[in-house]
């Protein structure tokens, strides 16, 4: 069995497909509990509404999404794994690694890893006739391009020593360990030096609903979500 490295076609496909995912996890497990009447009451703080479903997103930090919106622990934590696991379950497809129960857990401890290193700020929310702009500074970070080129090395000498037979002993299973093992050395090798790339700004939306609420639309979060992580 050859192991081939995918490069941009996976780029793409984690780029586009993630985000989209996310987006629908939110909406289920988020962004639908923090949409707040109470809030309208009074001077809504858009700016930390924005910066609470971040924190809460990327880094399990739920404090100010709970207090904004109050919302549950609970109901936060599940959000926060859901997107943890897709996250995990996108990088070990980038890298061509079939996840056991045990590289899953591996995978989904690099994306909380890689994800507390996440750089934003969040401004000053700007009021509009249906609701805020916020603008968000992102740093994104380039693990992934740091990761593909070491990871093109390592699956290039793991083809040669596949075909000069030093694999030929290993079961089908003990196989994709070998490749996983290595593969996850690559991460482990890159997770404690991420860079980043130049700050970039966006603008995103949280919009007064009809039914009184304010809520930012899956399309706001996938603009932030392409930003984070540079392919």
């Amino acid at each position: 069995m050859k192991r081939i490295w995918r490069g941009s076609i996976k780029v793409i496909r984690v780029k586009k497909g993630l985000a989209a995912l996310l987006s629908i996890l939110l909406i289920l497990c988020l962004n639908g509990c923090s949409t707040i009447n109470l809030l309208t009451q009074g001077e809504f703080d858009a700016s930390g509404y924005v910066n609470g479903i971040l924190d809460s997103t990327y880094k399990g930090v739920f404090d100010q999404y709970i207090k904004l919106t109050e919302d549950t622990e609970e109901n936060a934590q599940k959000a926060y794994d859901a997107v943890m696991e897709a996250k995990a379950e996108s990088f070990a497809n980038f890298v061509s690694v079939n996840l056991t129960d045990e590289t899953k857990a591996k995978f989904i401890e690099y994306s909380k890893q890689i994800y507390q290193n996440a750089k934003y700020e969040v401004k000053d929310a700007i009021k509009t006739d249906n609701g805020f702009t916020v603008d968000i500074i992102i740093s994104p970070m380039t693990i992934m391009q740091s990761i593909a080129t070491e990871g093109e090395i390592f699956v290039n000498d793991f083809n040669d020593k596949n075909s000069n037979g030093d694999f030929a002993d290993l079961t089908e299973e003990e196989f994709e360990a070998e490749y996983a093992k290595g593969i996850m050395q690559v991460f482990d090798n890159n997770i404690s030096n991420i860079q980043y790339a130049d700050p970039v700004t966006i603008t995103v939306n949280v919009t007064l609903q009809d039914d009184k609420v304010y809520s930012m639309a899956s399309d706001e979060f996938t603009k932030i979500d392409s930003e984070m992580l540079q392919q």
